[in-house]
């Protein structure tokens, strides 16, 4: 086994310093690995290193960034669906909500955690070329992350704080967006919409729960349809949207479907604004089709997933 760490010194707001860099080390040398440490420089960068590291050996690897949503959506992109490689992530972004869907959160930032936990197959979601490792936002929710990022680069705004106000400038703005949703049973939902959230996990946006069904091993995705509705009645259903009780909420499901599918596809009358794993991409069309253990996933030892059933989800 050959361990690689990519660390993305972008990542959040802090940069990880030397002493990061030496709990690495001498974890890895205490067991006699073969490992090594990778600073990535640009955008895309960590793609092209994972991609060379699977062409120069066939041995399997390991490989853990230190980043966000994002960072481990790029990683898990240069080379899914391949049985011979396995990912992790040591959160360090401004949401980590991939990480949210599993227990004892602490355990992904400990380094011996990591290169002794095991590994499980887990979902993906295709869409069209590119690979979801969590969720998928279009409409309103995809306004708030890209106006988030822009207010995360001011210094007195955290991280978590930047989502709420992305959420607050996005309501003073025009939103609704026509929609066309295409599903395999024959369904069509055409309409104009305040978002469509398509999710293997069920955490958005630094923890909003917004696919409080979602599993991220039974070969389906969920996906939370709400329709546009005015400022008032939408800020009413934000606290049950952020907990990920609406299913509960007889007066939210007036305005919400939730649907749990293997494959459907949406249209849209130019292209759109799509955001994929907190990262912004552009489609006029889009198709997602669930990649059943799409890839290989590391729990660190002494955490878990948190919802393997849905009786699990049911009871929390």
């Amino acid at each position: 086994m050959i361990y690689h760490f990519i660390l993305n010194p972008k990542s959040g707001k802090k940069r990880k310093d030397e002493r990061f860099e030496n709990t690495i080390k001498t974890a890895c040398q205490s067991r006699h690995l073969n490992y090594h440490i990778y600073y990535t420089t640009s955008i895309g960068d960590a793609t092209d290193y994972v991609r060379n590291m699977v062409k120069m050996s066939s041995e399997r690897q390991r490989f853990i960034c230190a980043g966000g949503d994002g960072t481990i959506n790029e990683i898990v992109n240069s080379a899914p669906e391949n049985p011979n490689v396995e990912f992790g992530v040591i959160p360090n972004g401004s949401g980590n909500d991939f990480s949210r869907n599993f227990t004892h959160p602490e355990m992904f930032r400990n380094i011996d955690a990591q290169l002794d936990g095991d590994t499980v197959s887990l979902d993906l979601i295709k869409c069209n070329n590119s690979y979801c490792v969590n969720m998928v936002n279009i409409g309103f929710d995809c306004a708030v992350v890209q106006e988030a990022a822009r207010l995360k680069k001011l210094k007195l705004v955290t991280p978590s704080a930047s989502y709420i106000f992305g959420v607050v400038v996005v309501l003073f703005k025009k939103y609704g967006t026509k929609m066309k949703l295409v599903f395999d049973d024959g369904e069509v939902i055409e309409q104009e919409l305040l978002l469509t959230a398509i999710a293997n996990g069920q955490y958005c946006g630094g923890g909003f729960d917004a696919a409080p069904r979602a599993l991220l091993n039974d070969g389906l995705m969920d996906v939370c349809i709400i329709d546009k509705v005015p400022r008032l009645r939408f800020l009413k259903l934000v606290g049950s949207y952020k907990k990920g009780t609406y299913l509960e909420n007889a007066d939210a499901m007036k305005i919400i479907r939730y649907r749990q599918v293997p494959h459907f596809r949406m249209e849209f009358e130019a292209p759109l604004p799509i955001c994929i794993d907190g990262e912004i991409m552009g489609a006029k069309s889009i198709e997602f089709t669930v990649v059943k253990n799409g890839f290989n996933f590391v729990i660190p030892k002494g955490s878990d997933m948190k919802y393997r059933t849905v009786d699990d989800c049911l009871k929390k």
